[in-house]
């Protein structure tokens, strides 16, 4: 597909400003953090609103995008394919299993995170037998909410979202494999977790690109979670959000430059607030968030270039062969 000499520029300016900011932060990684971590000495995790905010709910856009696609690719096999009744009841019942999963999950993470800056004693709640069940009861119920919100949507506007949900899923699974693979290889000490140590000279700080094979001991509850600061996966969550500039290329009634720059700028404002807030809680530097947002978003116009774009026109291409005949 032939593309317009404002894409090639626009392309231009926004990786020449990527790059620079990749050299800015191999250089200045450490003093960045330096001057905008805000903990309390002797915490592990900062009380900052915007860090605690970003902490808790910033990769909860991804689980919403993932439970949205896996009730469209039920209804789609429950009304729009043609296979074995069987087979279709089989996926059916796979696809709300799975929404459920997402759902606990989702729920589980975030209140997790809330019980480790609130005094409601969530965390002893969520360990015990009825904490759990409890929050299985609620996924089941926010599950079939979704699932009711979707029943009066048309089978032609479920086989249009379909692409889209499978784009959803793809892009979610490969982005993920990638950051958190990656974290257990670089094993990169997070800028909180020396504070927390007490290495205030940082001396067990390493680039984003090399493998940190220097790591220290230690008997702290939060060991575990020390060297896992490169890439952001709270970041990479939030960057699934530029999935929705994909839905235009499926679903029509989204076909408009107002859904576009809405979809977009919603995108670009939210990932860099998450982004931002990770560099503030010092869970993670700069280059740790715009490579874990690079990852997802590269994964996303690579799925656009060269699997929607080329669905899209061939479908026109097929159009319009058929309305000559």
């Amino acid at each position: 597909m032939k593309r317009s000499k404002t894409f090639y520029i626009s392309v231009t300016i926004v990786s020449a400003i990527l790059l620079s900011l990749l050299i800015l932060g191999t250089i200045f990684d450490l003093q960045i953090s330096q001057l905008f971590v805000d903990i309390p000495r002797g915490s592990y995790y900062s009380n900052n609103i915007f860090a605690i905010i970003g902490e808790t709910f910033g990769e909860n856009i991804l689980y919403v995008l993932l439970e949205i696609s896996f009730v469209i690719m039920f209804y789609y096999f429950a009304r729009c394919c043609t296979k074995s009744k069987w087979l279709n009841a089989f996926v059916c019942a796979f696809f709300a299993v799975c929404g459920v999963v997402v759902c606990f999950y989702c729920i589980n993470k975030t209140l997790n995170y809330l019980s480790i800056y609130t005094n409601f004693g969530l965390d002893v709640y969520l360990a015990n037998q009825m904490g759990k069940l409890s929050v299985l009861a609620f996924s089941v119920v926010v599950n079939v909410v979704t699932f009711l919100s979707f029943y009066k949507i048309s089978n032609e506007s479920i086989k249009q979202l379909v692409g889209f949900a499978l784009c959803v899923m793809v892009v979610s699974l490969i982005s993920n494999a990638i950051v958190q693979g990656s974290k257990y290889i670089f094993c990169r000490t997070r800028f909180r977790a020396m504070l927390y140590e007490g290495y205030d000279n940082f001396e067990y700080f390493t680039n984003w690109y090399q493998i940190n094979t220097n790591r220290f001991a230690s008997t702290s509850e939060f060991y575990e979670d020390y060297f896992k600061s490169f890439p952001s996966g709270h970041t990479c969550a939030a960057a699934s959000s530029f999935l929705l500039i994909l839905l235009p290329s499926f679903y029509s009634k989204t076909n408009t430059l107002g859904w576009k720059i809405t979809f977009s700028t919603f995108a670009g404002i939210y990932t860099f607030l998450v982004a931002l807030s990770r560099i503030v809680a010092g869970a993670h530097y700069l280059t740790d968030v715009l490579v874990g947002g690079l990852v997802t978003i590269i994964c996303v116009f690579i799925t656009k270039w060269f699997i929607v774009d080329k669905m899209v026109y061939k479908t026109k291409q097929k159009i319009l062969e058929e309305s000559k005949k």
